[in-house]
């Protein structure tokens, strides 16, 4: 055990950054005050007026929430921090502050948004190439060799608990080396930090193990995805599921089908937000269970939104959009706002989806079929967008553009294998 605590905070791509800092100075912002600035994965900036280049790259303070401190690896402790401007501002791009803020909304409602993430991801024997981590004994829903031959998983759910992650269970998915963590459900905030937390932990341990994982959304064309599903409802002040309603012939609340309205009223927008890569649209496709029509459905796993069919005090709604790579903060916020949207407006739920959506969609609305197309939804949804930081939304479309951009101007091993050896 050492006196080293890792701050951290999510930048807008669901990434951690931070400093690691002696304990004793934890109350001390300047000690770890970081320069506001605007980049995406390939580290370029985005001058954005405020807080790139135009603007000089001036500081921001990143403030310890000491209710998030707990154990972490390497002896070490972390800690969620918030960012502020050095004068005391909130810093509009902190991801971690829009999700409070659309709670604070529920909360004036007198609503709690409870949240349980379910997130899937492949164990990898290496990185470049990538290459799944052999699993001879694989099963569906198998557990210690059935699913992770290195003991892996198992570490990584250890060190959860011991982290306060609260991870409920691991197993198998489907695909061999894809496996699956379910988190415990809680106050919308806290799960999202978990989950985030929870990224980071898998790959650690992973390497600390001598392999590798990926959430990427889709990193093999012979497999399916990996999914962030986001389990959701509210509670009351004394704690009550406000989604559950006894008097009602399926046991759904009004409050509930209103805020499931509100999520398919935004589905096209909110793809920006839970597939927000361009290799999300490989997931985002019939037949891969993954959320790309705009229905609803009683414990119906090809809908977009599922009822698991579960009722009284754990009834939730579950939304199947996003995938690995999804900002689990901007994900419930944007989910979250579009629900709040949804009740405000006392929004009418069509009917249920029945049977196989794929082959049968009761809509003929689906998702965008690129990140580039999903950003467009996003802009034009001006009803969605007014929940949310307007600075925020700039700079993360701008992030989201520069990097469609690097996508259109690449050239693939596809590309080079298939006309290279006849051009």
């Amino acid at each position: 055990m050492t006196d080293q605590i890792d701050v951290v905070f999510p930048d807008l791509l669901g990434l951690t950054h931070g400093k690691t800092v002696p304990g004793h100075r934890l109350e001390h912002p300047t000690h770890y005050a970081i320069t506001v600035m605007v980049q995406g994965l390939d580290l370029e900036f985005l001058d954005i007026a405020s807080y790139s280049t135009s603007a000089g790259f001036p500081d921001m303070e990143a403030r310890v929430d000491p209710t998030t401190i707990r154990q972490w690896t390497h002896g070490r402790q972390t800690a969620m921090a918030s960012l502020y401007r050095t004068n005391g501002d909130p810093l509009p791009l902190d991801s971690r502050r829009q999700l409070k803020v659309i709670c604070d909304q529920w909360a004036a409602r007198g609503f709690t948004p409870m949240a349980g993430f379910e997130m899937e991801f492949f164990l990898l024997e290496s990185r470049r190439p990538l290459v799944k981590l052999p699993v001879p004994d694989h099963r569906v829903y198998g557990i210690g060799a059935g699913a992770d031959p290195s003991g892996t998983l198992e570490a990584v759910a250890e060190l959860a608990e011991q982290a306060g992650l609260q991870v409920e269970g691991v197993n198998a998915e489907f695909t061999p080396s894809q496996v699956e963590a379910a988190l415990h459900y809680q106050p919308a905030l806290a799960a999202a930090d978990a989950a985030l937390l929870f990224r980071e932990l898998v790959r650690t341990v992973a390497r600390d193990r001598g392999i590798d994982t990926t959430f990427m959304a889709r990193p093999f064309a012979d497999a399916v995805g990996s999914g962030l599903h986001l389990n959701m409802s509210l509670a009351n002040a004394v704690g009550d599921n406000m989604f559950a309603e006894t008097d009602d012939a399926e046991g759904i609340s009004a409050t509930a089908r209103h805020f499931m309205a509100g999520l398919l009223h935004h589905h096209e927008a909110l793809a920006a937000f839970a597939a927000p890569t361009v290799n999300s649209y490989k997931r985002l496709t019939p037949g891969m269970l993954s959320g790309y029509w705009a229905n609803w459905g009683l414990d119906n796993r090809i809908c977009t939104v599922r009822v698991p069919g579960q009722r009284g005090a754990t009834t939730r709604v579950e939304h199947r959009m996003a995938d690995g790579t999804a900002s689990p903060h901007l994900l419930a916020a944007a989910l979250f706002a579009a629900g709040l949207h949804g009740v405000e407006e006392s929004m009418p739920l069509p009917a249920p989806q029945t049977g196989d959506a794929d082959a049968e969609p009761n809509t003929d609305r689906h998702t965008p079929h690129s990140l580039a197309d999903s950003l467009d939804a996003l802009e034009a949804d001006g009803e969605l967008r007014s929940y949310l930081e307007p600075d925020l939304v700039e700079v993360y479309v701008g992030l989201k553009r520069h990097e469609w951009q690097r996508w259109q101007q690449a050239v693939t091993d596809w590309e080079q294998q298939e006309y290279s050896r006849v051009y």
